[in-house]
């Protein structure tokens, strides 16, 4: 292929925010086209409407539709640069001086046919090295989104966590006073017992305040925790796919597994009841003032 025409061709398959070739695809309303990933990180937290990182045109689009076309071109040129690898003859088979085109699933090699087939490897599960590498880059890319979803989900736990931070003394202020108000009405008889009662409901509501700043220090750190799992995933896309194949198990592994026990925002509910009988002797004070 002439070289001119190769530079155009590998420009137009590389994406204009990360300038590597396309991750999964996605084409936006002005015509342009980015890695999901890519996208989703330059739109994070813009505006409504958003801009194309590229024209800077307007777009309120949020959900994307891989473009199929340009995710094959990509798939063409990486098993390109693949077998230019793999042809080199460095890469060769030592033994059997073949070019490795099969990938050992068990010990996460590449072989040449007859090493496949050996004693050593003949009960492993092997797949051909542009199938394997495909199959791979597939399930980062899954493994993306839902990784992605898991971020907005915790972003938005957070949000709500934060609110609920900020108001909650002052509706820990709202019920002191309200209880106040409702003591005021009593007999004056109850004094010890309000204070009893106010300060139960000050210690508690601060025992409160501490479950939510912990449980905000929690979603933060997850929150970290998914976002360098994200990076992870997304540098290891941009290997190439003799790296990504022998790296990729262990990644996913931990994707999934960062992915577990996220945490989940309070629900945070006063359980102080009035004291000990409050109710019989603000009846049997109703009564008295009855047969007065």
């Amino acid at each position: 292929m002439d070289l001119d025409i190769l530079q155009v061709f590998q420009r137009e398959i590389t994406c204009a925010i990360c300038l590597n070739y396309f991750i999964d695809p996605v084409t936006i309303g002005c015509g342009h086209s980015f890695c999901r990933p890519c996208l989703y990180l330059s739109w994070e937290g813009a505006p409504n409407p958003t801009q194309c990182p590229e024209c800077r045109e307007p777009s309120q689009q949020r959900k994307f539709k891989t473009n199929i076309v340009l995710k094959n071109l990509v798939s063409l040129a990486r098993k390109t640069s693949l077998w230019q690898f793999l042809s080199s003859e460095e890469q060769m088979c030592g033994t059997h001086k073949e070019k490795k085109k099969m990938f050992c699933e068990v010990d996460r090699s590449l072989l040449c046919l007859f090493c496949s087939n050996s004693q050593e490897h003949g009960a492993h599960r092997h797949c051909p090295i542009e199938r394997a590498a495909e199959d791979q880059q597939d399930k980062l890319e899954k493994q993306m989104r839902s990784l992605w979803d898991k971020i907005q989900e915790n972003k938005r736990n957070l949000k709500e966590e934060q609110i609920m931070v900020n108001h909650w003394m002052e509706y820990t202020l709202l019920v002191r006073k309200m209880t106040r108000t409702e003591y005021a009405e009593l007999h004056p008889v109850l004094y010890k017992e309000e204070e009893k009662h106010l300060e139960e409901l000050e210690r508690e509501s601060w025992n409160i305040l501490e479950q939510l700043k912990r449980s905000v220090a929690q979603i933060n750190q997850k929150q970290k925790q998914l976002k360098e799992m994200h990076k992870e995933l997304q540098g290891l896309c941009h290997k190439p796919d003799e790296e990504l194949l022998q790296d990729s198990r262990d990644l996913l592994m931990r994707s999934e597994s960062v992915q577990l026990h996220m945490p989940r925002p309070v629900r945070p509910e006063l359980s102080v009841r009035a004291i000990t009988g409050l109710m019989d002797r603000y009846s049997r004070y109703r009564g008295e003032k009855v047969m007065l």
